[in-house]
C-alpha cells in the first residue's frame, strides 16, 4: 500500500446487485477511480441476504412457519453475524477490510422517510445505503444499474433531491461533528450511472471527472472523522 487506508478517499458503489459486481458492467469504474487516488467500497451481496431476512421478519410475515422454523431462522441469521465477523477479524489484519458486519435497520431507516419499506426491492437498499454511508464512512456514492432500470431510475430520483446536508443530518440528528464538518457544504457528492455494457460516453465520464472533484473536497473536510 502507498498509504494507509484512512488517509484514502473512499466511494460507496451501490445500485443493481449484479452490475454493481460485474466487471463488464462497470466498464473498469473501479479503475478509473483509482487512477484518481479513490478506493471503490462495493456494497456486498450480503447486505441483500440481511434484507431477504428482514422481508422475511418485518414486510412478508410468514404465518405458515411452524415455530421451530422461526427458530431456525434465528438460529441462521446469528451463525451468519458470526460468521461475517469472524471473517472480517480475520482480514482486519490486511488492513484492507472493516471489521464491521452488515447491519441492514439502519440502512432501512435512513431511507423510509423516502420511500416506503413495503415497497420491497433494490431501490430502497440503494437509497437507504447511500444517504446511510455518505460523509461518515465515504465521501461520495455512485448508484449504477442496468440500462432502462426501472427501480435505479427511482433511486436516481430520490437521491437526486435528498443528497444534502440537511437529509443526512435528519438521518443522524445529535451527530454534532457532522453537523460542524457539513456546514457550508451545499450537496453531496453523488453520481448515477446506467450501463449496458457498452463503453461510457463522453458525458458520463466528464461527469465521473465533477463527482472525482466534489468528492477530494468532501473528503478533505471529514476526512479526520472518517
Amino acid at each position: 500500500m502507498k498509504q494507509p487506508c484512512s488517509e484514502v478517499p473512499r466511494i460507496l458503489l451501490t445500485g443493481e446487485i449484479f452490475v454493481r459486481r460485474d466487471a463488464l458492467s462497470r466498464q473498469n469504474i473501479t479503475e478509473q477511480l483509482a487512477k484518481r487516488g479513490f478506493a471503490t467500497l462495493c456494497s456486498p451481496v450480503a447486505e441483500w441476504l440481511y434484507y431477504i431476512d428482514y422481508l422475511d421478519e418485518h414486510v412478508n410475515r410468514q404465518p405458515q412457519l411452524s415455530f421451530l422454523e422461526k427458530i431456525g431462522q434465528k438460529l441462521r441469521r446469528r451463525a451468519m453475524q458470526k460468521f461475517e465477523t469472524r471473517i472480517k477479524k480475520a482480514l482486519d489484519a490486511s488492513g484492507l477490510v472493516h471489521p464491521t458486519p452488515v447491519h441492514i435497520q439502519p440502512v432501512i431507516a435512513a431511507a423510509a422517510p423516502f420511500i416506503s419499506p413495503q415497497l420491497t426491492g433494490e431501490a430502497i437498499l440503494t437509497i437507504g445505503s447511500a444517504l446511510y454511508e455518505v460523509a461518515t464512512a465515504v465521501c461520495g456514492v455512485i448508484a449504477i444499474g442496468p440500462f432502462g432500470c426501472m427501480p435505479n431510475r427511482l433511486s436516481e430520483a430520490i437521491l437526486s433531491n435528498i443528497m444534502n446536508p440537511a437529509d443526512k443530518l435528519a438521518s443522524d440528528p445529535h451527530n454534532k461533528k457532522l453537523a460542524a464538518d457539513l456546514a457550508g457544504v451545499e450537496d453531496l457528492p453523488f453520481l448515477s450511472i446506467e450501463s449496458d455494457g457498452s463503453p461510457f460516453p463522453q458525458l458520463a465520464t466528464a461527469k465521473l471527472e465533477a463527482f472525482c472533484l466534489r468528492a477530494r473536497r468532501l473528503h478533505e473536510r471529514i476526512a479526520p472523522h472518517l
